[in-house]
């Protein structure tokens, strides 16, 4: 007879190699609450190894919200209804806040056992956050600029009686003024939407010509404006080249527009690889903002300064935060009122093995 004991699963029917292969997080509960196996997929979520899991009631440490209830179920079994959805919050597994899990308990052919699932719930509840983004810009900002196109039109309409040429063109010039706004918005809403899809399959992104290319576009769209621009040469970053040019367009704009009450716009672009990340440092002499309200600057709609200082909708920021993080980084800020601004903008490095050859 075998000494070789057979996989934890085994007495289920599930065979330990198939739950491994899994892409779902799940684990194998006995009647007595022994994890019999735990698959990497759930390990991971847990921030652990399988090992640690295997062989005791792994529920009651890990997810102690659930314990009770987990364990009820088992003592049930085979007759329990197990558990469908339930949602709950997972402490501690990781730096950072609490993550929103789903978990589902169902007793397993046989009745020895049964098989919980967890689902890691941040795709949900980042998709509401953004329909509810998104139903704030419709029904909030979206509303202003609409209302203006029906007040001057219903205005321009009146003037059949005593047209006047000069209020007549004033009432246009509102209504178009009204209706780009309103278009600019609805583009920056997409923008918005498309910037939370999975980014495409990484490369190594210039990031120095990416610079070069966007501020040649801001000064060819205002030829008229001096400025001194520096964009540090050899700067490469690892991700999807259209989102990084994307991010980097929000963030040169903003330096460009928040200087426009300077005889020179003065930015630059210059970092470092630092292990395998790109530290990238972007400074402007612009308008600069006191740092206690910087924890609105990457919120929607939350704009720090006001229409005449050249603040727009209050999402490009958003999108650039979101767009970065997409690429495994993220940005933050320093700024000093009637300074400037500085953004430390943190991206994958290009591995060793990808990096452009001289």
């Amino acid at each position: 007879m075998s000494d070789v004991a057979p996989p934890p699963a085994a007495a289920t029917g599930w065979p330990a190699d198939l739950i491994d292969r899994m892409p779902a997080a799940v684990a194998v509960i006995d009647a007595d609450g022994h994890w019999q196996c735990a698959n990497p997929a759930l390990a991971a979520l847990l921030d652990t190894v399988p090992a640690q899991l295997v062989g005791a009631a792994a529920h009651r440490e890990w997810l102690p919200e659930l314990a009770e209830r987990i364990d009820a179920c088992l003592a049930q079994l085979p007759a329990t209804e197990g558990l469908e959805d339930v949602p709950m919050m997972l402490r501690g597994a990781t730096e950072g806040p609490p993550r929103p899990l789903r978990a589902t308990l169902r007793p397993l052919d046989g009745g020895a056992a049964a098989l919980l699932q967890l689902v890691d719930d941040r795709a949900r509840h980042g998709l509401e956050a953004q329909q509810e983004m998104l139903a704030f810009g419709i029904s909030h900002e979206l509303r202003a600029p609409v209302r203006a196109i029906e007040q001057f039109a219903r205005r321009l309409l009146a003037l059949e009686a005593d047209f006047d040429p000069a209020t007549a063109r004033d009432h246009l010039q509102r209504i178009q003024d009204a209706a780009g706004h309103a278009g600019s918005l609805i583009d920056a809403l997409l923008e918005t939407m498309r910037a939370a899809r999975p980014p495409r399959p990484p490369a190594p992104v210039d990031i120095s010509l990416l610079g070069d290319w966007i501020c040649a576009e801001l000064q060819d769209a205002e030829p008229g404006r001096a400025a001194d621009i520096h964009i540090a040469p050899d700067l490469w970053a690892w991700g999807d080249e259209h989102a990084l040019k994307q991010m980097l367009g929000k963030l040169l704009h903003n330096a460009w527009k928040f200087s426009a009450h300077r005889e020179r716009v003065r930015i630059e672009l210059d970092g470092a690889r630092v292990g395998d990340r790109l530290q990238l440092q972007l400074r402007d002499a612009g308008r600069g903002f006191d740092m206690r309200y910087a924890e609105r600057l990457f919120v929607p709609f939350r704009r720090l300064h006001g229409a005449d200082d050249g603040a727009g909708h209050g999402l490009g920021l958003a999108i650039a935060q979101q767009l970065a993080r997409a690429q495994g980084g993220h940005l933050r800020v320093d700024a000093t009122p009637d300074v400037g601004t500085t953004l430390f903008i943190e991206l994958p490095a290009v591995p060793d093995e990808d990096a452009p050859r001289p």
